[in-house]
């Protein structure tokens, strides 16, 4: 029988930590390859953890809660050294798995980090023939035991944190727990710190927490709550923002989306003002490229991209999250009708994938479709160049021609980076909006 401690992986998300959320399985639980251990949340989505062992659930290393790093060990499963390898050989095929582990075996280390980050170092591997291969290896034999702790390594006292041996994961684990790595004795190669040497150091005291008040609440701000704190604090002290704004008739765009409304294409698909807004978005960004980049910080250079990916800041339960319509200037109304729906959908119930939020150019927010909000200033999305918003259509007193009508009507309100988009610009392009939405036949061809 063998002990495997299954530490939380690389989600494939280019996340470094997340929250659990519950686990799905207890202590002393039979268990097969790819059940779901526990449930967590990470700055984008709700992950279910598949197993990468098959055996006994032995202990839960977090509670529901708490955050865990990558890296950081998530439980311990006991398996048998025969049944764990057949276990894994026969459910080889049993469909997409987490990076990290899976069919192919749980890695030790995990590969997938930003570019030019040094990778934490892996334990070197027993020399018995039946031993797993370094995780880098593609043709190696799967295999469900991680590579054991080298026998041979010399403990090594590393004298300062900053001259300690120790990779940017185990830096940051050991930053998160409050442990001074100047303390802690390295047994990887070279007398390098592992992350198991941070499990083996004692716990630091713990942080004092102001007691709250009878009428106060504490809200946690990890998972998806952190990251729009983290992203919204860069886009207010990094981006130096304007704002315009322009009003538009919408009275051809309600008899339009009237008209089509359970037609044709759009039988099985819920149709929104928002399909419209974005193909029309999607237009005028065709002739207004420079709406469609970002700065490069360390270029300072101007980055256009030729794609449109159109991200749309939907509104959930967890907070705000902008699911991306890529290509969206290659999509029919039809179709946007669709993949919005879609993606609003997956959103709302928490099942957005990765790569369904990145990769956007530019962002739409209908704000209007909270409420009868008229307008605000929207800030933008990080690194992109602008975010336009959407207020509420109502009635509103309008001059057509010679006399004051009232008529159904909206506001745009745009913001830009200043470092890429001139005023002028951006006059010109919400510009392009409005003759877009006020003659809406043309969004249908």
């Amino acid at each position: 029988m063998t002990m495997n401690q299954f530490r939380l992986p690389d989600l494939g998300e280019g996340l470094e930590e997340a929250q659990l959320v519950q686990w799905l399985v207890r202590p002393g639980e039979t268990i097969a390859l790819n059940q779901p251990l526990c449930q967590v949340e990470t700055a984008k989505a709700l992950v279910d953890v598949p197993s990468p062992y098959a055996g006994v659930v032995r202990t839960l290393h977090a509670q529901p809660g708490e955050t865990v790093p990558v890296g950081a060990p998530l439980v311990t499963i006991e398996t048998s050294d025969s049944g764990a390898m057949s276990a894994v050989s026969a459910d080889a095929s049993a469909g997409p798995v987490l990076v990290g582990y899976g069919p192919e075996g749980p890695a030790q280390t995990f590969t997938r980090r930003r570019r030019g980050v040094e990778a934490p170092s892996a334990p070197s591997a027993p020399s018995a023939p039946s031993a797993p291969s370094a995780p880098s290896a593609p043709s190696a034999p799967v295999a469900a035991q991680p590579a054991a702790m080298p026998p041979a390594a010399v403990p090594t006292l590393v004298t300062n944190g900053a001259d300690a041996k120790a990779s940017p994961l185990v830096r940051k684990i050991a930053q998160e727990r409050g442990i001074n790595l100047a303390m802690i004795t390295g047994t990887g190669p070279g007398g390098r710190i592992r992350v198991e040497d941070l499990d083996a150091a004692p716990a630091p005291a713990a942080k004092t927490v102001t007691p709250l008040a009878d009428d106060e609440e504490r809200i946690s701000t990890v998972g998806l709550r952190k990251a729009i704190a983290a992203k919204m604090v860069r886009a207010a002290t990094t981006i130096p923002h304007f704002t315009e704004y322009a009003l538009f008739d919408a009275a051809g765009l309600v008899g339009l989306r009237d008209q089509l409304k359970g037609r044709g294409e759009f039988t099985e698909t819920r149709l929104t003002f928002l399909p419209f807004l974005v193909v029309a978005l999607a237009r005028a960004v065709r002739e207004y490229p420079i709406m469609n980049s970002r700065w490069d910080e360390e270029g300072s250079a101007i980055v256009v991209k030729r794609s449109v990916h159109i991200g749309v800041a939907t509104d959930t339960e967890r907070g705000l999250v902008v699911p991306v319509i890529h290509d969206a200037h290659t999509l029919t109304l039809a179709q946007v009708a669709a993949e919005t729906d879609r993606l609003t959908q997956l959103a709302r119930a928490g099942k957005l994938e990765a790569r369904m939020m990145t990769g956007g150019t530019i962002t739409l927010t209908n704000v209007g479709a909270a409420g009868p909000v008229d307008t605000g200033a929207p800030l933008i999305n990080p690194p992109e160049a602008c975010v336009v918003g959407f207020g509420a259509i109502k009635p509103r007193p309008m001059a057509v021609g010679e006399r004051v009508l009232v008529r159904p009507s909206a506001w745009i309100s745009m913001s830009c980076d200043h470092r890429i988009v001139d005023g002028a610009t951006a006059a010109k392009f919400i510009g392009k909006l409005v003759s877009l939405l006020e003659e809406p036949d043309t969004l249908t061809q």
